[in-house]
C-alpha cells in the first residue's frame, strides 16, 4: 500500500469513527437498539454504555488522525468492529465487517510519512557517519 493510500485510509477512518462517536454521545437513544441483549442485566445504564463507547471511538480516532500509535489503534478498532458485526448480523454488520478489514489492513501496514509514530521511528534511527 502506498503511503498515500495510508493516509487516505488513516484519516477516512479517523473521520468515521469521529463521526459515529459524536452520534452516541449526543443521541445515545438511537443507539439503544444496536446494545447486546445481555448489556440490560448490568448496573450502568445503557445511555452511558453507549456514551462510554462514543468516547472510545472519538479517542481512537484522534490517535488515528494525529498518528499515534497507529498499527495497535487501528487493530483494537477493528476487533472492536468485527465484535459489533458480529452481535448485529444482516447489512450492518457486513458493513461493519468491511470497515474493520480497512482498519486490519491499516493495523498490518507500515505507519504512514504523516504519522507521529514515523517521525518518532525516524528520530530513533542512527544516522550514518559516511
Amino acid at each position: 500500500m502506498s503511503n498515500t493510500s495510508r493516509q487516505i485510509l488513516r484519516y477516512s477512518l479517523a473521520l468515521l469513527f469521529i463521526w459515529f462517536g459524536c452520534q452516541q454521545i449526543f443521541e445515545p437513544a438511537v443507539w439503544l437498539g444496536f446494545l447486546p441483549e445481555w448489556t440490560g442485566y448490568l448496573l450502568v445504564p445503557r445511555e452511558m454504555l453507549v456514551r462510554a463507547n462514543g468516547w472510545f471511538e472519538i479517542m481512537a480516532a484522534i490517535f488515528l488522525a494525529v498518528g499515534v500509535f497507529t498499527r495497535p489503534t487501528a487493530l483494537i478498532l477493528s476487533l472492536h468492529l468485527f465484535s459489533i458485526a458480529a452481535e448485529t448480523g444482516g447489512a450492518i454488520g457486513v458493513r461493519d465487517s468491511v470497515l474493520a478489514m480497512a482498519s486490519l489492513a491499516l493495523a498490518a501496514s507500515e505507519p504512514d510519512s504523516w504519522t507521529v509514530d514515523s517521525r518518532c521511528r525516524r528520530l530513533e534511527r542512527p544516522v550514518d557517519a559516511a
